[in-house]
């Protein structure tokens, strides 16, 4: 059975399938105007000029340009698929046939008038075109086909070609030798095989590249609920291997104040209901002021600027984002508390410097996170919020990058020692 079936054809037949419909539209939809064209050329030249030995290629001419428009419907409704697409193409490498074959009934020398003309290079070019099926086997019919039927058209004529004299005696040989007719078939049929290779390597290629993309989409798919669409797609834009790099960055980190107590009084549903508003609201705060959610810690958040999203003022952006996350949680707090609901209360720490940006983890699972010395300080800093009663926290590091205006807006609370660093950290508080 020549047709394939369509799944055969490729894991991605469909797509496949409308490429190829695509491409015969327009090609044949040229050859139907080009071969229209040129018949209608050599007709008025056969009409006008009275040169007879131009009606035959006339004729083939606007037949070969009647076929391609019937192409050019067939595939600008993307019927052209499996055995149909068979027929097609080894109907458009058996388009030089046609003129060997009136040649034969209605000319003294028969086929071989034509035996060395157009349509022998002509049958190369459409086992070439054949390949664009992406079908190895079609292609190497193609040139089988190509190879009889220009054989078959010089051994019904060949005797014809007994009559020819020429003073060279090489020329007369390329002429009439029967090998240089056979090497010629020869020729087509390896035409054929070798497109059929470059077929199959060209299917496969696109298959890679599909299967590439739908990775990407099951990538999508899967993380794009769960981390912040900046992340996801450094993750599938880098996924061949994703290596750590050094960026220097602003890390913030948000807290709600004694939710432990609020979560062990309210039931499960609840809670996750309220920490999903919550960090509804966070978040819209944080990726409108250029920054990225790294994770969420219980009832923290985790936030970075400068790392994923390039940003010329890191600690600009932290700090309106902080401002922002809190003018968010008094519009739920008011709305909450309308609703007879606790109000929650939080507390912000933002620090700058140098992390390790990277997807971190063990060979089976990996997060893309950044780690270092800044985040745990900014970790640290949050914390010092309740010490101080104050909701935002900054520190030196973060200051020395503010703008004058911004950095009005900040007031020293001195050195304070800090879990886990030899060095006092200078903290500023940060108010609207």
């Amino acid at each position: 059975m020549l047709a394939r079936k369509t799944d055969e054809l490729s894991p991605h037949a469909g797509l496949l399938e409308e490429e190829i419909n695509h491409t015969l539209d327009h090609g044949s939809r040229v050859a139907a105007i080009l071969g229209f064209g040129c018949g209608l050329f050599m007709i008025l030249g056969a009409t006008v000029g009275r040169q007879t030995g131009l009606r035959i290629p006339a004729f083939w001419s606007v037949a070969c340009s009647l076929f391609a428009f019937c192409v050019h419907m067939l595939a600008r409704r993307k019927m052209i698929r499996g055995g149909m697409l068979y027929a097609v193409i080894l109907s458009f490498v058996s388009l030089p046939a046609l003129i060997y074959l009136a040649a034969h009934f209605l000319l003294p020398s028969g086929a071989v008038t034509y035996i060395t003309g157009p349509p022998s290079y002509l049958y190369i070019f459409l086992i070439i075109v054949s390949g664009f099926a992406f079908d190895a086997r079609l292609a190497r019919f193609a040139g089988l086909l190509a190879g009889a039927q220009y054989l078959a058209a010089y051994l019904v004529d060949r005797h014809h070609l007994a009559a020819l004299a020429s003073s060279d005696p090489l020329l007369l040989q390329d002429l009439t030798d029967p090998i240089f007719y056979v090497f010629k078939a020869l020729m087509m049929v390896f035409s054929g095989f070798l497109v059929g290779v470059l077929g199959e390597h060209t299917k496969r290629l696109f298959g890679r590249i599909m299967s590439e993309e739908n990775e990407k989409r099951s990538i999508s798919k899967l993380f794009g609920q769960f981390v912040s669409p900046e992340v996801k797609d450094k993750i599938i834009s880098e996924k061949a291997g994703l290596v750590g790099e050094k960026k220097n960055v602003a890390v913030l980190f948000s807290d709600i104040r004694s939710f432990t107590t609020y979560s062990e009084a309210t039931a499960p549903e609840a809670v996750v209901q309220r920490l999903n508003e919550y960090f509804d609201a966070m978040v819209h705060s944080i990726t409108a002021n250029g920054g990225v959610v790294d994770k969420f810690i219980g009832d923290a958040v985790m936030a970075v600027f400068g790392g994923v999203l390039p940003d010329q003022r890191p600690c600009e952006s932290a700090l309106r984002a902080a401002f922002e996350m809190r003018r968010s949680l008094r519009a739920l707090n008011a709305k909450w508390e309308a609703a007879g609901l606790p109000v929650f209360d939080s507390g912000i720490g933002i620090h700058y410097g140098v992390v390790l940006q990277g997807a971190i983890g063990s060979a089976d699972r990996k997060d893309f996170t950044v780690i270092g010395d800044t985040v745990n300080t900014a970790s640290r800093v949050e914390g010092l919020c309740k010490e101080f009663g104050r909701p935002i926290l900054v520190t030196g590091a973060v200051h020395g990058q503010l703008s004058p205006e911004s950095q009005a807006k900040c007031a020293p609370l001195g050195d304070s020692s800090v879990k886990g660093k030899l060095e006092a950290v200078q903290v500023f508080s940060a108010a609207e």
